[in-house]
């Protein structure tokens, strides 16, 4: 019988059945990215006799499973691939279950995969808009694995008395990875955003914070926010969230030997200003686990142990609801957003390759800051 990972790229359907993002990779001629999705899939076990088929027909939710599982591997932590249900079970002195989900576009709605990155496609996508869907469609996938879990899954042996976590990815519109925390924040916590200025690189001050009870979904309804604030979701021990853990991860984490631009915004535990900028990707290095954070559920009946995904890259977080405070771990050089283009050239001439190499290099340069900035 074969394996998980040698069943991913052998198709089982016609080419217009295959998801857009499968069929892009599945048609590369260079192996690299392939090959890199196969090590994320080595020792799954295929439980319900579909993992393959839905990988290639819908992609983006056994996507975010390969990748949970292999940042359950990296961490050094447990399995037990016995039990169809929920995705993981992981054993050991504090053990605990994964359920993983993705929040994707609604009905009727541009899903992730179109998008072309033109002014014009960009400008239709504003960050408010980009967040404001994030946060409708991340709580609709919230809602509907903490219900899964009331209705089948708290009276299993196997689930009884451990915590509960969802991981929960976000593919809800062409340019979500720009959403970064805002969205999440807002489900869990109902955190908007605070009013800030920064003086200068070190000095920056908090004027206000910006909390959201609830967010209009259309003329009739709106839906209500901050799941983490009070007890009624308790059986929930905390959410695992990455807008990072994209294809893009695929790409830079892979052996191809193409150009690549890597563009990314990580945290400065030291300084108001993120570290951003556009590099190689020979130059850029990105850890498996890079974009990672764990919200944690301050009323949680059985809480998360920190330790079990305690590691340099992964960020905590949860909140003080007396204070109004976050109380977060967030690394230095924590991986908040990243976007690639491959340059695929294959007959360019070395000078022409030295010619974009230090076009790349002189847009990476530092450059110098204006201040005040003001954050509203």
């Amino acid at each position: 019988m074969k394996e998980i990972k040698d069943l991913l790229f052998t198709p089982f359907f016609s080419k217009e059945k295959l998801n857009p993002n499968y069929s892009r990779i599945l048609s590369e001629e260079l192996p690299f990215a392939r090959e890199q999705l196969k090590k994320w899939a080595e020792g799954f076990v295929d439980r319900d006799k579909k993992f393959a088929k839905e990988f290639q027909t819908t992609f983006n939710s056994s996507f975010w499973e390969l990748y949970i599982f292999a940042s359950l591997k990296e961490l050094g932590l447990k399995v037990n691939m016995e039990y169809d249900r929920p995705d993981f079970v992981v054993e050991g002195d504090n053990g605990f279950i994964i359920e993983a989900t993705i929040a994707s576009h609604a009905e009727n709605e541009t899903p992730e995969w179109q998008k072309d990155y033109s002014v014009k496609d960009i400008q239709e996508w504003p960050k408010e808009r980009i967040v404001d869907n994030a946060t409708l469609r991340l709580a609709n996938a919230f809602i509907s694995k903490s219900r899964k879990y009331k209705k089948s899954y708290n009276e299993l042996p196997h689930v009884k008395n451990k915590p509960y976590v969802i991981a929960i990815a976000p593919f809800d519109s062409p340019y979500f990875f720009m959403q970064n925390h805002q969205a999440i924040n807002r489900v869990l916590y109902g955190f908007d955003r605070y009013i800030a200025i920064d003086w200068n690189d070190e000095n920056r001050e908090i004027l206000d914070a910006i909390f959201l009870e609830e967010i209009e979904k259309n003329q009739k309804s709106n839906v209500p926010l901050g799941y983490f604030t009070n007890s009624d979701y308790s059986h929930v021990s905390a959410v695992i969230f990455s807008n990072a853990a994209t294809f893009s991860k695929v790409r830079v984490m892979s052996d191809d030997p193409r150009i690549t631009l890597v563009s990314f915004r990580r945290y400065n535990d030291n300084g108001t200003q993120p570290f951003e900028g556009t590099v190689e990707k020979s130059v850029y290095d990105e850890h498996l686990l890079d974009g990672l954070v764990v919200f944690h559920n301050p009323f949680a009946d059985i809480p998360f142990e920190i330790d079990e995904f305690l590691h340099p890259v992964i960020a905590h977080s949860t909140f003080d609801m007396k204070t109004k405070n976050f109380l977060t771990d967030f690394p230095d050089g924590y991986l908040y957003q990243r976007r690639i283009q491959v340059l695929d050239m294959p007959h360019a001439t070395p000078e022409k390759i030295a010619q974009i190499r230090a076009q790349i290099n002189k847009e990476g340069e530092y450059k110098q800051q204006v201040f005040p900035k003001f954050h509203e």
